[in-house]
């Protein structure tokens, strides 16, 4: 557009009483904070437990604040001004000092342990476990998997992340390697809308009853010369009178795509790349994930490869606030579809959110949350599902199936 001249300026502060780099890493630090919140529908429970997460915030504030600045700026003029605060410290070991009611403000002063080196700040949900499927992951071009029979690598790929994912703390993670959430994996992921959702995304994870979902497309496992004979024991021999072969080297890259299946919202997304040598005979009926595959050179590069791919999907999912589905409202009551599985206990407290679905410009729509500011709590607990309690009756927050009750 002619006249217009614009630029984005971003810049990070690390400030605070005692700050990151002021501090040995690992060092924890004793600090003092206090939050306030309001008291709505003379709910006092859930202004506590909103003060109690003001003070915490304040506690990890204090440690290791990072400020963001943007400025746009048009024609010389600044049209948009946004800053936002966050911080890398955790807080634990919360003393409640004092606390109480006055007028309409509850308050809260707690002393706490921080630690300025942690992974995500602020978080109280890390003791739920978060339910995560992992689709099958498409082939962009499945004739590269002839050699060795890795044909299975679409739904073997997902078998081993859901077993791995499995072993760590607070992930449940389900098989849905029969489905695949890519047609056309040539444009994956980019048939998203331009809020960066994904329908079936969230289709999926409401057929499967899953607060994340796994996906990815394989995108390369091709030899770079596989017409090159086979390693033999005398291949040094010959390369010492200047006799070499072609190197047998196999590349194995692969997308992955997590997915938050209330939203379809896209919350990680990577690229993994890797290769090794691979000296078996072509007709070999080596399999993927097999153990005879992993005793390759070029096996024990991949799994090196998925389990950094683990790593990275399990610090995606712990910075994120537990989430789970209201199937059932009666009177005071709600029913959620989670429960001792995924670490909820009676007397846990869940913050209430109403859902909504909107349309943006361009006619896609995506679901927007709505905070009712208050928090129930949890009164019995199944295997599968919980029933919480509210201080006021549903019908007064218009509360509905398919409603969210969240946990930071």
């Amino acid at each position: 557009m002619q006249g217009f001249i614009g630029f984005i300026l971003v810049f990070a502060l690390v400030i605070g009483a005692a700050s990151a780099e002021q501090m040995p890493a690992g060092n924890v630090v004793l600090v003092d904070a206090e939050g306030q919140a309001e008291v709505e529908y003379d709910d006092i429970n859930s202004a506590r437990i909103r003060a109690l997460r003001k003070a915490i915030e304040s506690a990890s504030m204090q440690v290791s604040a990072q400020v963001h600045s943007t400025q746009v700026m048009e024609d010389g003029n600044l049209t948009v001004d946004y800053l936002r605060v966050n911080s890398a410290a955790q807080v634990r070991d919360i003393q409640i000092m004092s606390e109480g009611r006055e007028g309409n403000l509850y308050t809260v002063a707690i002393t706490a342990r921080v630690s300025p080196d942690q992974v995500c700040a602020n978080v109280m949900a890390n003791h739920y476990r978060k339910s995560v499927a992992v689709t099958g992951f498409a082939m962009e071009h499945p004739q590269q998997a002839s050699m060795g029979h890795l044909g299975s690598v679409d739904r073997g790929l997902p078998a081993y992340l859901v077993n791995g994912l499995n072993g760590v703390a607070g992930m449940r993670a389900l098989n849905a390697n029969t489905m695949t959430l890519y047609p056309n994996t040539r444009t994956a992921p980019t048939q998203l809308s331009p809020r960066m959702t994904l329908t079936s995304a969230v289709d999926a994870a409401q057929s499967l009853g899953v607060q994340f979902v796994i996906s990815g497309v394989i995108r390369d496992l091709a030899m770079e010369n596989p017409d090159a004979p086979r390693e033999r024991s005398w291949d040094g021999l010959l390369a010492r009178v200047g006799i070499e072969k072609a190197p047998r080297t196999r590349h194995f890259v692969f997308d992955l795509f997590v997915h938050d299946g209330h939203s379809g919202a896209l919350v990680f997304q990577s690229r993994y790349s890797t290769h090794g040598d691979w000296n078996e005979a072509r007709n070999a009926r080596v399999g993927f994930a097999t153990g005879k595959f992993f005793t390759t050179d070029y096996g024990q590069h991949v799994r090196t490869l998925l389990d950094q791919a683990m790593s990275d999907i399990q610090q995606t999912i712990q910075c994120q606030p537990f989430m789970a589905t209201i199937t059932q409202v009666n009177g005071t009551r709600i029913f959620v579809d989670t429960g001792a599985s995924s670490g909820l206990r009676p007397g846990d407290f869940l913050s209430v959110y109403r859902t909504s679905q909107n349309f943006d410009r361009q006619g896609d729509s995506f679901w927007q949350l709505s905070d009712t500011r208050l928090v129930a709590e949890v009164k019995q607990v199944q295997p599968h599902f919980a029933i919480a309690e509210l201080s006021i009756g549903t019908e007064r927050l218009n509360l509905q199936m398919d409603d969210l009750v969240m946990a930071w």
